[in-house]
């Protein structure tokens, strides 16, 4: 039984990706929250430390705390939107996957390239499952990204019970 999905590599998708590799399995969303609000209240404490019994010698950490506090912005914002401008020639690209008893069949269709390629479950070492992708790992550096709600001829779970049957890798379920 064949079951089918797409995805193209737009900033949606990226970001997506991007999330993973910096967050890991935990949600971005609340782990950004969270460090944000701890940013603010330290810088806080900071400046009333520094204003209300004039030390300033707290000034070296509050130059870190804003670091911090602007090195999250940057991994959550303008990251994501960086590395979708370097994708140059398959931005936008569609990916088509054909998900078959025992290979993965690739499809791949932009502007500038065309292919295919056909791969064993077992060759991927790692595969990430958030609510809205599947990730599946090649390399570190490589992945293709499918997009659940593309799904047709059966359903995530299918595709799931396909991937854990098959491979010898780590399959991560991610809590987003």
């Amino acid at each position: 039984m064949e079951i089918r999905a797409k995805c193209n590599f737009d900033l949606e998708a990226i970001k997506a990706l991007t999330h993973l590799s910096v967050f890991g399995k935990s949600n971005p969303k609340s782990k950004f929250r969270v460090w944000f609000i701890i940013s603010l209240v330290l810088m806080a404490f900071i400046i009333f430390e520094m204003v209300f019994f004039s030390d300033i010698g707290y000034l070296w950490m509050l130059c870190l705390a804003l670091f911090i506090l602007l090195l999250e912005c940057y991994l959550y914002f303008l990251l994501p939107k960086i590395r979708y401008k370097n994708l140059a020639k398959i931005k936008d690209a569609e990916n088509e996957f054909v998900f078959c008893d025992d290979t993965l069949k690739v499809f791949t269709r932009c502007d500038e390239y065309r292919g295919e390629a056909e791969m064993e479950y077992s060759l991927f070492p790692r595969v990430y499952e958030t609510s809205k992708y599947f990730f599946l790992f090649q390399t570190n550096n490589q992945v293709y990204i499918v997009d659940k709600s593309t799904i047709e001829g059966g359903t995530a779970e299918g595709i799931r019970n396909k991937l854990v049957a098959n491979t010898k890798c780590k399959y991560i379920i991610c809590e987003y």
